[in-house]
């Protein structure tokens, strides 16, 4: 009986060990799990350098996220973010629905290449649309598709197919940016422009959560299309816009 008791005070006291192991490296579990998932989203280089996360208050920091630039556009990158504030539900954590009560991003750099009727930032977009195997408008009417294998004839497998993860699934209750600076390149010229604080509420509330890439689609999608919208209204002002230019400034909802 004693020896039992033993063993059970001994895996306690490891589990107790692993648990503290775990909460103190919680950090360093986000950021190889940013660092590993963003480059499948994005398709293009993407590291965070460090995150402080606790998971007793669910505050924490990100630092230094850098979003690379798509194939073809020579800028150094799109999006460099030198601090995101995050505030999440601490019980959550060990849920497949991660509820993150507010995210604020301030003062983050955006490179704005324009290129006839094309900008990096739609480039970005494309990339992480494609990534999720569609090209819905927003993550909330976008659905992951998966290729159907065709039928073949073969003998029944002894074993049970394996399941696929189940995908966690995150809601934000307020998403800010704010003190945007944007860097517009084009036809050999370099200038800064700024647009509004970007304020988004309830994302993934009605769906019951969103994926990452579902949610990356609706950010990006909206700060890409008021970034490239505030460089093309500011190169236009500037006589720096081609008649393609001015095209793509129509599409983006711009005044001509």
């Amino acid at each position: 009986m004693k020896k039992l008791l033993y063993i059970l005070a001994a895996l306690f006291v490891v589990t107790v060990i692993a648990i503290i192991v775990i909460i103190s490296k919680l950090g360093t579990i986000v950021k190889t799990a940013v660092n590993k998932a963003g480059p499948s989203i994005t398709q293009t280089t993407f590291v965070l350098n460090d995150a402080d996360i606790s998971p007793f208050s669910g505050k924490g920091t990100l630092k230094e996220l850098t979003i690379g630039n798509p194939k073809g556009w020579t800028s150094e990158h799109t999006f460099f973010l030198k601090e995101i504030s995050i505030d999440l539900e601490p019980k959550s954590l060990t849920a497949d629905h991660v509820v993150i009560n507010s995210i604020l991003i301030d003062n983050p750099e955006i490179i704005c290449e324009v290129s006839g009727l094309n900008t990096n930032l739609q480039d970005l977009l494309k990339n992480i649309q494609e990534s999720t195997g569609g090209s819905g408008q927003t993550a909330q009417t976008t659905t992951v598709k998966t290729e159907a294998k065709p039928e073949t004839q073969s003998e029944p497998s002894t074993q049970a197919e394996a399941k696929p993860a189940k995908e966690t699934k995150m809601e934000i209750k307020s998403f800010r940016l704010v003190n945007v600076t944007i860097k517009v390149a084009g036809a050999g010229n370099i200038y800064t422009v700024t647009i509004p604080d970007l304020v988004l509420t309830d994302l993934g509330t009605k769906e019951g959560g969103l994926t990452g890439k579902e949610l990356a689609i609706v950010v990006v999608k909206e700060i890409s299309t008021r970034a490239a919208k505030a460089a093309l209204e500011s190169a236009a002002k500037k006589g720096l816009l081609d008649k393609a230019g001015e095209s793509l400034r129509g599409l983006l909802g711009g005044k001509k």
